[in-house]
C-alpha cells in the first residue's frame, strides 16, 4: 500500500495538507472523505487501498457522512440502520438544526 494520497485527489483535501496525509495512519478520514466527497476515480481508490472492513467501519461509525452517501452503502453493505452510528435514534434526536425556521 502507498504511503501518499494520490496527486490527483488533493483537491478533495483542501483544509488539510493532503501531502502530509499518511494512507494507513489517516485511513478513516481519508475515506470518509472520498466517500462522501470523491469523483468515481477517487471511490475506485478507496475499494482497491483498503480492505472493505475498513471502509465497512467508517460508514458505521462516521457522523460525518451525508444520508445519501451512508444509504448508498448502506445498501452496499447490507446494514441495518441502528447498526449505522448516523442513522441512530440517539443521534437523530441529538443533532438540532442550526437555524430554527
Amino acid at each position: 500500500m502507498a504511503k501518499t494520497l494520490p496527486k490527483g485527489f488533493y483537491p478533495f483535501f483542501w483544509d488539510v495538507q493532503p501531502e502530509k496525509l499518511d494512507v494507513q495512519r489517516n485511513a478513516s478520514f481519508i475515506i470518509e472523505r472520498l466517500l462522501e466527497m470523491g469523483d468515481d476515480a477517487a471511490i475506485r481508490w478507496v475499494l482497491a487501498t483498503y480492505p472493505m472492513e475498513a471502509i465497512e467501519g467508517v460508514v458505521r461509525d462516521s457522523r460525518r457522512l451525508s444520508k445519501k452517501t451512508v444509504r448508498f452503502w448502506q445498501l452496499i453493505f447490507g446494514l441495518e440502520d441502528e447498526e449505522i452510528r448516523c442513522l441512530s435514534t440517539y443521534y437523530r434526536e441529538v443533532e438540532s438544526p442550526l437555524w430554527n425556521f
